[in-house]
């Protein structure tokens, strides 16, 4: 019989309820390849089991402990998704070099695709029209005659449209890529990015001031990492152009959102966000 790895899945319930199809293709990923072997944390304690023959982790749910690491001779690699902050038990893993593999990138192309979607629908203000239409409302009149385009905020064509981005990571590199094609003009700012990322976007790096100041629209995309918070600080905000649109994908916590909300209310600036810094929101 061959010798295959063993593959510890550790799961808290995550995979049921947020990713139904995750142990299934890992599975299949895995066939004549490896033992995986499916542990619900909430029933089981992962320092309970045998990690003399475990060589892998799929971390779901559940820590590794330096005791557990102790015990884990054959462990070669642990992967996870974590929100790009590292698990828990990122230190212990390097002393011991082991290397974690940070399974967020995963879903960088489905969120891009959102926020997408999202600058499109705000240029058009496209979930206001159907909001109206669904309440049955029929009154076609647009100002000036322009179908959907409303002349207080940023609208019409993404194409004539100069495009800001905080983060250039998997999300963010995307969205300027695509805003770039569509014929945008797109500044970006993230220090830790390297030059070949600005290139492959098409995004121009700008100091995050001069980007402020210079945008039509501002996307945030920035993962939740301490020096992040709050980097669009309530004085930036402030200094966006009246009728800017301001896209808040992933995560929220890189911009003051009471000031971006005082400015929404205001009906100064346009937001569209597919996450808010409280949720679910309260009613109202």
């Amino acid at each position: 019989m061959t010798d295959y790895p063993l593959v510890l899945l550790a799961d808290s319930g995550a995979l049921e309820t947020e990713w139904p199809y995750t142990r299934e293709r890992f599975e299949q990923r895995f066939k004549n390849r490896a033992i995986v072997e499916h542990v619900d944390v909430r029933q089981i304690v992962l320092a309970n089991l045998d990690w003399s023959a475990i060589d892998a982790v799929a971390l779901f749910g559940g820590e590794l402990t330096s005791d557990i690491l102790g015990r884990a001779k054959r462990l070669k690699v642990v992967g996870g998704v974590t929100d790009v902050v590292g698990p828990s038990c990122f230190d212990l893993l390097s002393e011991k070099k082991i290397p974690f593999v940070e399974g967020t990138q995963a879903w960088g192309q489905s969120v891009a695709e959102c926020g997408l979607g999202l600058i499109l629908c705000a240029l058009r203000k496209l979930p206001h029209w159907h909001r109206r239409l669904a309440d049955g409302d029929f009154d076609w009149q647009y100002p000036f005659a322009q179908f959907c385009d409303d002349p207080n905020f940023t609208n019409g064509e993404l194409g004539t449209k100069t495009v800001g981005v905080i983060g250039l990571g998997q999300i963010g590199s995307r969205i300027a890529r695509w805003c770039t094609a569509l014929g945008a003009t797109v500044l970006a700012y993230d220090p830790y990015a390297p030059n070949d990322r600005f290139d492959w976007s098409g995004a121009t790096s700008q100091e995050i001031d001069t980007l402020v100041n210079n945008v039509e629209i501002l996307v945030i995309a920035v993962p939740p990492t301490p020096s992040a918070h709050n980097l669009v600080d309530a004085k930036r905000v402030m200094r966006l152009a009246k009728g800017s649109i301001v896209l808040t994908i992933t995560r929220a916590h890189a911009i003051d959102v009471d000031a971006l909300r005082e400015r929404v209310f205001a009906n100064e600036l346009l937001w569209a966000s597919d996450v808010y810094d409280v949720e679910p929101l309260p009613a109202g």
